[in-house]
C-alpha cells in the first residue's frame, strides 16, 4: 500500500508544454467585399463563383490544451467581376494567435483566433493590404501520437473591408511531446 503511495506521488501528469505540430490545409474558399453604391442605394455585396485555398500553419504548445499559432494561406478567386474587371483574384492571409484544445482523445474539436493581414488583389478585390481578425474551427482525427487529420473553417475579416471564409481537409505533423 505504501509502495503505490509513493509511486502516485512520484508519477507526473502528461505534459503537451514544448509540442510542436505543422499543418497544411487545402480547402474552399470565399470572399465577400462591399460593391460600389448606386445612387441612393446600399452598395452590393461581391463575392466570387468559386474559389480554392492553400494553408500551412505552425504550432507550439505552452500547455495541454493552448498553443501559440502562426499561420499563412493563399486564395485563388474566379468570378464576381464587373465587365470593366478581371475574373481573377487572389488573396494571402498571415495571422498570429492561440489555439484551445477541447479535450485530448482521438476526435479533438479546436478552436483558434488571431489577428493579422490580408493582402488581395485582382477583379472586384483588389484592395491592397487590410488589418483582420481571424476566427476558426475545427476536429483533429488522430491517427497517431505524431499524425492526424481533419477539417477547418476560418473567417478572417475586421471593418467589412473584406470578408474571407475557408473551409477544408487539414493533415498535420506533430514532434516534440516528450
Amino acid at each position: 500500500m505504501r509502495l503505490a503511495f509513493l509511486l502516485l506521488l512520484c508519477a507526473a501528469p502528461a505534459r503537451a508544454e514544448g509540442e510542436r505540430a505543422l499543418s497544411v490545409n487545402l480547402g474552399w474558399a470565399t470572399f465577400s467585399v462591399p460593391g460600389k453604391a448606386v445612387g441612393n442605394m446600399a452598395p452590393p455585396t461581391l463575392s466570387p463563383d468559386v474559389g480554392g485555398a492553400l494553408g500551412v500553419s505552425y504550432e507550439h504548445a505552452i500547455g495541454t490544451d493552448i498553443s501559440l499559432r502562426g499561420e499563412l494561406a493563399g486564395g485563388l478567386f474566379y468570378g464576381g467581376n464587373s465587365q470593366k474587371q478581371s475574373a481573377d483574384s487572389f488573396a494571402g492571409l498571415a495571422d498570429v494567435g492561440v489555439t484551445f484544445r477541447f479535450d485530448v482523445l482521438k476526435y479533438v474539436p479546436y478552436a483558434f483566433g488571431g489577428v493579422g493581414g490580408v493582402v488581395s488583389g485582382g477583379g472586384p478585390i483588389d484592395k491592397g493590404v487590410d488589418f483582420v481578425l481571424c476566427v476558426g474551427g475545427g476536429l483533429d482525427v488522430l491517427e497517431s501520437r505524431s499524425r492526424s487529420w481533419g477539417v477547418e473553417g476560418r473567417l478572417a475579416s475586421f471593418g467589412g473591408n473584406i470578408t474571407l471564409f475557408t473551409l477544408g481537409l487539414r493533415g498535420t505533423v506533430r514532434w516534440g511531446y516528450f
